[in-house]
């Protein structure tokens, strides 16, 4: 408790959780996932209900562990922010599988999944007017229970064509080593330009999810 940052450490051993802060439970947990001396480190959610403030402290505090104690750690969140400067390698899954991984620099400069360029899309950006709606992901997750056939986020897709909606795209690295990804439209590419231009001039994809420009945006709507 004393490495993980918590002051007066015995005294706070006899505490109740309801009287430490949320980021001082969160460091308790910390150094019990810590105490049997891991080698690699699940860190699920570990800045979830934390102000900001306290999400850079438990994220500094991780990474120092993780330095001291010659330790890996595999960080599962759902903020890109969260990663960007503290990973090495970046997975995206949607559906429960991996759709595109790649070191991170490369993750953010060169995405080629379509919901990876949707995640980083829908994340405010400081340079944009109060009120700014945000970029939400049309649609819903698919239902994993009975998944449908092809490529699983294809029904939220602005790229999707028919191809999409009857194969399941396999995790392939064409271009650079250690970027693989899951689409046979991917951003970026002539192949992705294609098949959006095309998708933009139908106003739907072939899912039939509504699509359209405004402002150099491509705006997808929920179908009725």
């Amino acid at each position: 408790m004393e490495s993980v940052g918590i002051p007066e450490a015995k005294r706070r051993m006899r505490e109740y959780p309801h009287q430490l802060s949320g980021g001082m439970r969160q460091r308790v947990m910390i150094a019990i996932a810590l105490a049997c001396g891991p080698k690699l480190l699940f860190a699920d959610e570990p800045t979830t209900a934390l102000d900001v403030t306290v999400q850079a402290q438990i994220l500094d505090l991780l990474q120092a562990q993780q330095r001291e104690r010659y330790m890996a750690m595999v960080l599962v969140t759902h903020d890109l922010g969260v990663v960007a400067g503290r990973a090495d390698d970046i997975a995206v899954m949607y559906a429960g599988r991996i759709v595109e991984k790649a070191p991170t620099r490369t993750l953010f400069t060169q995405m080629r999944h379509p919901y990876t360029e949707a995640l980083l899309k829908s994340i405010p950006k400081l340079g944009q007017p109060s009120h700014t709606k945000l970029e939400a992901i049309s649609g819903r997750p698919p239902d994993l229970v009975n998944p449908p056939p092809g490529c699983k986020f294809a029904p939220r897709c602005p790229y999707a064509q028919p191809n999409c909606l009857a194969d399941e795209p396999p995790l392939v690295d064409p271009e650079t080593p250690g970027h693989a990804y899951r689409c046979f439209h991917p951003v970026g590419t002539d192949a992705g330009r294609e098949a959006l231009e095309r998708n933009l001039a139908a106003g739907r994809t072939a899912a039939g999810l509504p699509v359209r420009k405004a402002d150099d945006v491509v705006v997808t709507e929920a179908a009725s």
